[in-house]
């Protein structure tokens, strides 16, 4: 930054800042008077419900809210530019001003990264379209950058992928290219839009780490808007907690998470789910949520009847071919899936937990039928799916419904939401008319905490949370007995979070509903499942019950995945070490199969890998 900047002064300070959508009688108050100011080297997180106007305060920084049809009505935001070389208000600056300073000296990790990234181009090509621009590299220099901030986010394979486009990765893969893409140009400020959302925990921890590696070596300042409370316990100077647009409480990080005075930063922080919490017991546990009865006491489901499995897969492998030379000839696979076995019974939830690319969904999504395995055995009620007629097929699919990870990509963006919901119900014929449908469609949002008037709106009328909700009641829609929640939970801020745990709880104890719970939230895992499967490089390498993995882990994986969960400490740095060494990839030379692990038996029910 220019000598000729006050050093003592805020590096972005934001007074009375009010954002509407719409206009005259229609308009939507999103932004209500918010004020905060960002110091160089320093966290501001802001905290609160999902819809609160978090990211849209953010949005306002950068200048994106008239591509969304918002406006800054009042307020200002005050930006001491060293580009530009003096204080300027970035609410009054013209487009072509704030793209000398939009992803140079403000960046932004969006929430979202499939819809971030541009599905035509190349990684490597987006990245260097960036660094072009702000850094004036050529191109050869520009795809060395890109590679060293690639590696630098433990992308496995970074050179690969820099040739990659974004639907060849996952969704945690994604999630890290955005995260790279942002420090490329190492901003004064970062805006971290729920930059881990998507992570697992020990790729979150690393990230989190750079983020601080970062503040450390170029006194970048970062604006935080996360729902994760022990995340923002650890990274945060500065908190500000917002309710329906409105400022609620702000101050140090230790002041507001350690001694909240408002009501509603207290019943945000009842919803932290907390690592260890249920030590002792073996059945799942409701939160509890002020204001709402639940007691905190074991669900009251039907006990899980362990005589005949709903689901059995046994020996199920997948993998992925890759081509390349000349000839474009298979030359390396992704081994997603290797020789995975396991059960669920009925009104059991199945924790499927591991590393971003460690094949987790590619299981939901084989036992979906979404994806053909390469050989194994999935029998439904003893009928083994894979070899029945296409017809026969369509049954198993009512009764299985699948939660997807990305809830914006997986609703229609031209129907509404009232449609989208109804969709299954009427393909398996479980609706005949138009009363039924928008009986059905009103009690499905009722069943997810949403007015069933929103039945006529669209996708993107909605926040991330909202919608992942709305998925959620998508799948409940063919009535199933088994439901595939894929990072379900992952999108949603606490409070949010909590009630719909305690839905699919509910719904489990009234239905006798199964889960196979996809996730890298080792502390919802805690609250919700009755036996987690953990998995590494597209192999389980530990299952047990959720009593036996979180109490008394064996293998060496698990107790790494254990230690990365953040906590819930105010103003404490962890003192984990950062990942290091080489980073493990699931893609193989043709070949070079993958060592089979074998699972051999510590305890009743309790398998660790040899």
């Amino acid at each position: 930054m220019s000598d000729t900047f006050d050093h003592t002064k805020p590096l972005l300070s934001v007074k009375d800042l009010t954002v509407e959508f719409g206009s005259g009688e229609f308009a939507v108050r999103a932004v209500d008077r918010i004020s905060y100011d960002l110091h160089p080297n320093k966290t501001l997180a802001i905290v609160g419900e999902s819809g609160s106007g978090k990211s849209i305060s953010s949005l306002a920084v950068l200048g994106l809210l008239k591509h969304l049809g918002g406006r800054v009505t009042s307020g200002s935001l005050t930006f001491q530019s060293a580009v530009l070389n003096q204080q300027v208000d970035l609410a009054q600056m013209s487009e072509t001003e704030l793209r000398k300073i939009r992803g140079n000296e403000i960046a932004m990790i969006f929430q979202e990264p499939m819809t971030s990234l541009n599905p035509v181009f190349t990684i490597g090509s987006q990245m260097g379209e960036t660094l072009s621009l702000h850094q004036q590299l050529s191109k050869r220099d520009a795809r060395a950058k890109a590679l060293e901030f690639l590696d630098l986010v433990r992308l496995p394979n970074a050179k690969r992928l820099l040739d990659s486009f974004p639907h060849q990765l996952s969704g945690g893969m994604r999630q890290r290219v955005m995260i790279a893409m942002a420090l490329c140009c190492q901003p004064k400020i970062l805006i971290a839009d729920e930059p881990t959302t998507a992570l697992d925990v020990t790729i979150q921890a690393q990230i989190l780490h750079i983020i601080r590696d970062l503040q450390a070596e170029l006194g970048t300042s970062v604006i935080f808007i996360s729902h994760d409370m022990g995340v923002v316990s650890e990274m945060a100077d500065d908190v500000l907690v917002m309710k329906a647009s409105k400022f609620v409480e702000t101050g140090p990080v230790t002041e507001v998470l350690g001694t909240p005075k408002e009501p509603y930063t207290r019943a945000l922080l009842a919803a932290v789910p907390r690592i260890g919490a249920m030590t002792g017991t073996d059945a799942p546990k409701l939160f509890d949520i002020p204001g709402q009865d639940t007691g905190n006491t074991s669900v009251e489901a039907k006990p899980v009847d362990h005589s005949a499995p709903v689901l059995e897969i046994e020996n199920l492998t997948t993998r992925y071919d890759i081509r390349g030379g000349l000839l474009n000839r298979v030359t390396h696979r992704v081994h997603a899936a290797e020789d995975i076995s396991f059960n669920i019974y009925p009104g059991e939830t199945l924790a499927l937990v591991g590393e971003s690319g460690s094949g987790k969904s590619t299981v939901g999504k084989t036992i979906q039928q979404l994806v053909d395995p390469v050989s194994g055995k999935m029998r439904h009620n003893g009928r083994d799916i894979f070899s029945l007629p296409a017809a026969e097929r369509k049954a198993f699919r009512q009764q299985t419904q699948y939660v997807f990870q990305d809830p914006f990509g997986s609703l229609n963006p031209r129907k509404t939401v009232g449609e989208s919901l109804i969709e299954p119900a009427r393909v398996h014929g479980l609706v005949t008319n138009e009363a039924e449908a928008r009986d059905k469609v009103a009690d499905l949002l009722t069943k997810v905490d949403l007015p069933p008037e929103h039945a006529t709106r669209y996708p993107h009328q909605f926040s991330g949370g909202q919608r992942q909700r709305l998925c959620i009641a998508r799948a409940l829609a063919s009535d199933p007995g088994l439901i595939i929640a894929d990072e379900a939970v992952s999108a949603l801020d606490v409070s949010v979070q909590a009630q719909v745990v305690n839905l699919l709880m509910d719904l489990q104890a009234k239905q006798g509903l199964s889960y196979l719970f996809i996730t890298h939230d080792m502390a919802v895992v805690e609250r919700i499942s009755h036996r987690v499967a953990v998995m590494y490089l597209g192999q389980i390498v530990e299952m047990g019950s959720r009593r036996q993995i979180f109490e008394n882990p064996q293998h060496d994986y698990t107790k790494r995945l254990l230690s990365a969960v953040p906590v819930l400490n105010p103003g404490q740095r962890p003192t984990r070490a950062p990942l290091d060494g080489e980073i493990p990839s699931a893609t193989r030379a043709v070949g070079d199969e993958p060592v089979p692990v074998n699972l051999r038996s510590v305890a009743d029910g309790h398998f660790v890998a040899t």
